[in-house]
């Protein structure tokens, strides 16, 4: 699975049963824990937030109310009273948490105001302070920055350093989570892993198998690759007439042609 699963929070999904994708394995978008995300969610009143348009509609779709100027009509709707609570949504219809993409968003924000700010302290060295104060953002074109996104560097409000390198790319690898889901459709993503590009070759790819939950309907133990064991010391092996390659029957030695190791199976 990729990064690119999604739990869009419909009201219909939110009735679905979601337990086909128990114990899947993703690589995804690399997040953070950013300080003062969730109580900002918790703090959201809805009806300071008419222009809003998009939260309108996830409001109305989720909490299946309607705004008391909402031009939508539905039976059996309740108003919405702006004491709806967003933690107490299921996950698969809301995480509290930053998902990766957004995380990706809010630190793109961030390189691009520190681009900025390189850009105007390199502009004051060859202009006046007043010269400077008139300068207005649409005077910037986007192709300015560019050399300016090329090593940027900051500690972010998570704790983690963003580095952009020569070629303008986040280099953050990915992480590797299990999604575990429980009996009410709430889920919760467990890290078992990363794929970090910037370690040595051979330390690229970790995973701590202890962490991973399978689907019930999976064997926790390796598959057999062969269609019998090897053959014993004084045999040998002979094809299944109609089998596969791999499977063979294991038939006594000639005399005086025994061999004291085992017979390996072809790979």
């Amino acid at each position: 699975m990729t990064a690119q699963l999604d739990f869009a929070s419909t009201s219909y999904q939110m009735r679905e049963d979601i337990h086909v994708f128990h114990g899947s394995i993703s690589f995804t978008v690399p997040s953070g824990e950013v300080q003062g995300f969730k109580s900002f969610l918790q703090q959201r009143d809805i009806f300071q937030t008419h222009e809003d348009s998009f939260l309108e509609h996830f409001w109305t779709q989720t909490f299946r109310c309607l705004f008391p100027d909402s031009k939508m009509t539905k039976h059996n709707s309740e108003a919405c009273s702006g004491q709806e609570k967003l933690e107490s949504l299921p996950s698969l219809a809301f995480e509290m948490s930053m998902t990766g993409h957004s995380y990706s968003v809010y630190n793109a924000v961030y390189v691009v105001a520190h681009a900025l700010h390189a850009f105007y302290q390199s502009k004051s060295k060859h202009r006046a302070v007043m010269e400077m104060e008139n300068l207005k953002f649409q005077d910037l074109h986007a192709w300015q920055l560019h050399p300016f996104l090329q090593w940027v560097t900051f500690n972010n409000s998570a704790g983690e350093t963003v580095f952009l390198g020569k070629h303008k790319e986040l280099n953050t690898g990915f992480d590797i989570t299990n999604l575990v889901i429980f009996p009410n459709n709430s889920f919760m993503r467990v890290k078992i892993g990363k794929v970090d590009v910037m370690a040595s070759p051979g330390m690229r790819v970790t995973i701590d198998e202890n962490k991973v939950v399978w689907h019930h309907s999976f064997r926790q133990i390796p598959p057999v690759s062969v269609c019998n064991p090897n053959c014993p010391p004084g045999s040998s092996k002979k094809k299944k007439e109609g089998a596969k390659f791999c499977c063979y029957d294991c038939s006594p030695c000639p005399p005086g042609k025994v061999s004291p190791e085992k017979a390996h199976p072809e790979k």
